[in-house]
């Protein structure tokens, strides 16, 4: 197989540019195949950052709406970076929320630049400090995999723009151009960036074939309405990411779930390994946007997690903690939803319920001792000891 990646040229006319990316087979029962197989490929390289610019040590990338990758409402989609020289890379997936017909809480507008949250901070106590980072902006509403269009108001002409797959192809295309052959890839993101990793392994395997991939997903496991179908079926539809599911993958969403995928990609791919982290009871995912209680939530992330720790008990690890906060990577919480507290559109009651939100620190939440900081540098240096399946017990959940 052979992967190239040309060089970017900002000058002149297109025609005499060279391509952003330019896509390639892979054999037959490769990992990097799943995503050649079902056509998520099919953006990578598409679109042209029409603007570049330098913040400090990062580089931010702004995309023209008319070339593919936007936000929700129409807005610009960028993506930033931050080069060290490193040998190592992380691709981080901002959280902020999602949106379908029912419920609408979700970020609009794509920030320039990278926050300065626990995990992307550059300093001495992350674990991934030194790395070289691309940031992906989370403002369209559809998990990092939407590719499709809804008319709310029926007036004929579309006002939801579900483009996600087409702004990660973006990101990773202008990342790969900086960080074209990492040493090793951490594919981490919070909230609704955490369901993102799902999704996204799947074309970050085909931008980086046979390279070692940890995917940190915080907050975002996989877990929906046990039984439910039809409410993952409408989220799908609308969101028009059935791409995301392989046909052989019978059982991936017949529970309700997406978490059929992390098993999926993991008994193929033995190059990846993935880290569950939440808490019992997420306020956020379990009653913001499940509409569920905290007690079924809890019961799900149990048997779900559980079970897909059984079949890969060395390459699935969960560090799951005590209480009902949301995420635990970032200690901010900009650092899900941008610095722009504007940008974020909220259901009717939605301001309350923002103000129940509980983020945690990476410098602080631990379970058995074991602080989540260490816990994720053990998990990227092959410490097979510290990076252990750390379950809490289950405190009684929430009242009110």
């Amino acid at each position: 197989m052979i992967l190239v990646l040309a060089g970017l040229a900002l000058g002149g006319c297109e025609a005499e540019q060279p391509p952003l990316f330019v896509a390639y087979v892979p054999d037959e029962g490769t990992p990097e195949r799943i995503a050649y197989d079902r056509g998520l490929t099919r953006y990578l390289g598409a679109a042209r950052p029409v603007e570049t610019t330098s913040d400090g040590d990062s580089t931010t990338f702004t995309f023209d709406p008319e070339s593919g990758p936007m936000c929700m409402r129409g807005r610009e989609f960028r993506a930033s970076v931050r080069e060290t020289e490193s040998e190592d890379l992380l691709v981080f997936l901002q959280g902020g929320g999602a949106c379908w017909s029912a419920f609408c809480l979700a970020v609009t507008t794509a920030p320039a630049g990278i926050p300065p949250t626990d995990l992307l901070r550059d300093e001495e106590r992350n674990p991934l400090a030194g790395w070289d980072v691309l940031y992906v902006p989370y403002c369209d509403g559809s998990l990092f995999a939407g590719d499709n269009e809804i008319d709310e108001d029926g007036d004929g002409a579309a006002d939801r723009f579900h483009h996600g797959l087409a702004n990660l192809s973006a990101a990773l295309t202008m990342g790969h151009q900086r960080f074209p052959s990492p040493r090793r890839v951490v594919l981490a993101g919070s909230s609704g960036g955490g369901y993102g990793t799902i999704l996204a392994a799947f074309l970050v395997r085909y931008v980086y074939p046979d390279v070692p991939i940890f995917v940190i997903d915080d907050a975002g496991l996989g877990v929906a309405r046990a039984g439910d179908t039809e409410f993952l079926d409408t989220l799908i539809d609308e969101f028009g990411a059935r791409d995301f599911l392989p046909p052989d993958c019978t059982d991936c969403t017949s529970d309700g779930h997406i978490i059929g995928l992390v098993r999926y990609l993991l008994d193929r791919d033995p190059n990846l390994h993935v880290a569950a982290i939440s808490s019992w009871y997420d306020f956020v995912i379990s009653e913001v946007f499940l509409m569920s209680t905290p007690v079924e939530f809890s019961a799900a992330v149990e048997a779900e997690t559980g079970a897909l720790h059984e079949a890969h008990p060395d390459r699935y690890r969960r560090f799951l903690y005590d209480g009902r906060a949301h995420t635990a990577l970032l200690g901010d919480v900009t650092g899900i939803v941008g610095r722009d507290l504007g940008s974020v559109e909220l259901p009717a009651g939605g301001v309350s319920q923002l103000g129940r939100i509980e983020i945690m620190s990476m410098h602080d939440v631990s379970v058995e001792d074991v602080v989540l900081a260490d816990w994720v540098g053990a998990m990227v240096e092959g410490d097979s000891e510290q990076w252990r399946d750390l379950v809490a017990p289950r405190g009684e959940p929430p009242t009110e």
